[in-house]
């Protein structure tokens, strides 16, 4: 048993246009039907837009349902699947860092909103959101759409969130 969820997450959103960018990202879900234009009840202590007449278009099995989407705002480590953390993975080489160095990374990141990685393969130094997790464990971001208990999300979904956003996106998915 257990409860499983999936994250997309904005990475380049900058806290001053979250607001914005959260209402644009809600008004195309809702005018493409996929969820309901009225908030309803908190899951999680989030507010969450229920399913709306073509949610079954946006996942990969339809006809599973589920417990609604919730718009997370505000600097937040999205984490996904538990257990191994598993390393960050290099943006320049793709080569890995030490699982330690990326830990510590991510904790500055929420502390403060701002760390760097130096690739031990390149040598190079890179901004934590700019780095992706082996196994799409984590994300840095300030905006996120959390899905609970629905079938996966299907990738030419993901990717159009991403280009209603005009930014990178990426998904982490986990059981809790």
């Amino acid at each position: 048993m257990g409860d499983y969820f999936q994250t997309i997450v904005d990475v380049d959103a900058a806290p001053e246009d979250v607001e914005v960018l959260a209402s644009r990202a809600v008004g195309w879900l809702v005018d493409e039907k996929v969820v309901l234009a009225e908030q309803t009840y908190e899951m999680l202590g989030r507010p969450v837009y229920l399913p709306g007449r073509r949610w079954d278009d946006v996942m990969e099995r339809p006809g599973q349902g589920t417990d609604g989407l919730a718009v997370i705002r505000g600097r937040t480590v999205f984490w996904g699947s538990l257990g191994s953390d598993g390393p960050p993975v290099c943006p320049n080489c793709s080569a890995p860092a030490a699982e330690k160095s990326g830990l510590d990374a991510l904790v500055a990141w929420n502390e403060t909103g701002s760390a760097e990685l130096r690739c031990p393969a390149c040598g190079r130094s890179e901004l934590l959101p700019e780095w992706t997790w082996q196994d799409d464990r984590f994300a840095c971001g300030h905006l996120g759409f959390e899905v609970w208990n629905a079938a996966r999300l299907r990738p030419e979904f993901v990717a159009e969130l991403g280009r209603v956003l005009g930014h990178r996106v990426r998904k982490v998915s986990g059981k809790l």
